[in-house]
């Protein structure tokens, strides 16, 4: 595969957003702030840090159904503490057949470890009330870190979270915050960058987060809720449906 020269680059993005004005759960930014009841703030934060590895739908779902199992609607902390004093095998059964008779992750083994350290750092660091950690805040790098200073929650969740934020609440000083979103580099949108010569075959998360900064500086995360669908729609690790995918006339895969 040649490598894009930036005009080129520039019709990847421009087919991206293009793209991206087409879906119907693409959310656009919006001006009012919506602000989250206690129990809705942490089905939130635990949807973030479920939606690794498995399905986004599955993700969301497993933390409201966590939050409405052992938290209280009205009462923040109420989740957090029933986490901390659930001992490890009780929560370990819980994880792996709560969700109706299935786990709540393929991971839950490791949620059965991160889920209480991050309940015990929530209620010491905010008293067991997660909107602290974004309410009133437009330091959009100083709520990543926080973000980040949970167990279970990376980089690349952090970028998706603060995204979510900014984007569909209107927090973090709204549409004021677009330029400081980044990307979330997951498996599906790193294939589609670097297929399409975005970033070389061996471009790095990194690479792919400068990239749509330089190219996207408005709004680099723009480009992340169509390039994740294309990579789960058309663009598959083996076989890609590339004649029906929406980068067909730029990518430089099958140039």
């Amino acid at each position: 595969m040649k490598t894009p020269n930036i005009r080129t680059k520039q019709k990847i993005v421009k087919a991206l957003k293009d793209y991206a004005r087409t879906m119907e759960e693409w959310v656009h930014p919006i001006d009012k702030i919506k602000k989250f009841r206690p129990s809705a703030a942490n089905s939130f934060l635990l949807g973030v840090m479920f939606d690794r590895n498995i399905d986004a739908d599955k993700a969301w779902e497993a933390g409201k159904w966590i939050n409405d199992s052992l938290g209280e609607p009205d009462d923040p902390s109420a989740l957090w503490k029933a986490l901390v004093k659930m001992d490890r095998k009780r929560l370990l059964g819980f994880l792996r057949y709560g969700y109706g008779g299935k786990s709540f992750h393929r991971y839950y083994r490791t949620f059965a470890d991160q889920l209480p350290r991050a309940a015990e750092h929530i209620l010491k660091k905010y008293n067991g009330d997660v909107r602290q950690i974004w309410n009133s805040r437009r330091d959009v790098s100083g709520v990543r870190e926080a973000l980040e200073a949970i167990p279970g929650i990376g980089q690349a969740l952090s970028r998706m979270a603060v995204l979510i934020l900014a984007r569909n609440y209107g927090l973090l000083g709204g549409r004021a915050a677009l330029p400081q979103l980044d990307i979330k580099t997951d498996t599906l949108l790193m294939r589609v960058f670097r297929r399409s010569g975005l970033i070389p075959p061996r471009g790095t998360d990194q690479d792919a987060i400068e990239t749509a900064q330089k190219l996207a500086p408005r709004f680099p995360a723009v480009l992340d809720g169509p390039a994740w669908e294309i990579g789960r729609e058309w663009c598959y690790p083996r076989n890609p449906e590339c004649k029906d995918c929406p980068l067909t006339k730029v990518c430089q895969k099958i140039l």
